[in-house]
């Protein structure tokens, strides 16, 4: 009888084992190596996080004086100075030296700043520094403050839709720097965005920058206000009393309308004048007067003359006549009156608050007036 040989043995070796172990031992302390210098990596790059803000920290800093001339407590621009310090860290346990420094004098308009901020970099024990430039401006903050208040007698500064504050606030923007008006059917005025002054002029609809085909170029300035109170109908604007023009002006009045609802708004009318003139530029001068007030009730135009502020000039305040005018003028308002005399009336003054107005009188149509004919011309 044959014997059976016996079966093959199968499993690892003890030398595939040891292998199999090395490769495992290899991988791992690769594996560890990684999350090591991923963590010192994540640890510098909060440091320079932490450096960087601290550097712009200063810079505002700096440039958050309250006043030019030096002053004990107080940040000035007079009192700038170089200096360092030890800042600690809030993100990482770091402690960071910071310091700044200034270029030029306490006359110049602007200064360079540096500010630069180093520390130790725990995990090569090098140093690390990060630096920041900038320009600080010897601007007044009263200067500056005052560009966030509203103008006497209404005008504020905020430029509606990103344009003069002389453009119409329903004007269409065409998308190239200008917007346009339609006055009708048969006319829409082309502003410039920036300046508010009138380029063209069209005799049909505009509804788009391709539709200026055909319009004519038209250097002019754009008259308009409100009349509120005691209207005759028809009512009218004479500009006839207006010199330096280069032809007739063309005006239009209607219902003074809600911007926002587009609804008439009850005793308000809203004017508006096209003004020609020979180039951009160019001024006009005189005086304008509202019509249709030579018969019947009498009534007095009185005028919004708004107080004398810094920054206005007399035009914008509707002082009239007006002199040497080159640009052009918005909220040029009136209110017509059966009372005998021009009353007082709270406008919005600066910082928003109301002012006790006594309003001028414009045109005096009372019948009494024996020059009422020349002073309220016929619509």
């Amino acid at each position: 009888m044959t014997p059976r040989p016996f079966p093959r043995s199968r499993g690892f070796t003890l030398l595939e084992a040891l292998i199999a172990l090395v490769v495992v031992a290899v991988g791992l302390v690769t594996l560890v190596g990684v999350q090591l210098r991923l963590s010192r990596n994540a640890e510098v790059a909060k440091q320079r996080t932490e450096a960087a803000r601290l550097a712009q920290e200063k810079l505002e800093e700096l440039r958050t004086f309250t006043q030019i001339d030096a002053g004990a407590g107080v940040a000035s621009w007079e009192g700038l100075a170089a200096g360092d310090e030890t800042v600690a860290g809030l993100t990482s346990n770091t402690s960071f030296t910071r310091s700044w420094t200034l270029g030029g004098a306490a006359d110049d308009t602007q200064r360079p700043l540096q500010v630069s901020v180093a520390w130790a970099n725990r995990a090569s024990d090098d140093t690390e520094t990060l630096t920041l430039n900038s320009v600080v401006s010897r601007t007044d903050p009263e200067t500056a403050g005052s560009l966030a208040f509203p103008r006497e007698g209404q005008r504020a500064l905020k430029r509606p839709k990103n344009r003069s504050l002389n453009i119409p606030v329903p004007s269409l923007d065409l998308g190239d720097g200008r917007s346009v008006y339609q006055f009708s059917s048969d006319l829409a005025v082309v502003f410039s965005n920036d300046t508010g002054y009138v380029v063209m002029t069209c005799p049909f609809e505009v509804e788009d920058a391709d539709d200026l085909v055909g319009c004519n170029e038209f250097p002019g300035y754009l008259l308009a206000g409100y009349v509120s109170g005691s209207m005759p109908t028809p009512l009218g604007i004479d500009t006839s009393g207006l010199a330096g023009l280069s032809g007739a002006a063309q005006c239009t009045i209607g219902a003074a309308k809600d911007v926002g609802t587009g609804e008439s708004i009850a005793d308000y009318r809203y004017y508006m004048c096209v003004l020609p003139v020979a180039e951009t530029g160019h001024s006009w001068s005189g005086k304008i007067k509202l019509t249709g007030m030579n018969s019947g009730t009498s009534r007095l135009v009185c005028r919004y003359q708004y107080p004398a502020v810094e920054g206005m000039s007399p035009n914008e305040r509707n002082v009239q006549p007006y002199v040497g005018v080159h640009d052009s003028l918005d909220t040029q308002n009136y209110k017509i009156t059966t009372a005998s005399t021009c009353p007082t009336e709270s406008v919005v003054g600066t910082g928003k608050s109301a002012v006790e107005l006594e309003l001028t009188l414009h045109q005096n149509c009372r019948s009494s007036n024996p020059s009422r004919a020349t002073d309220c011309p016929a619509a």
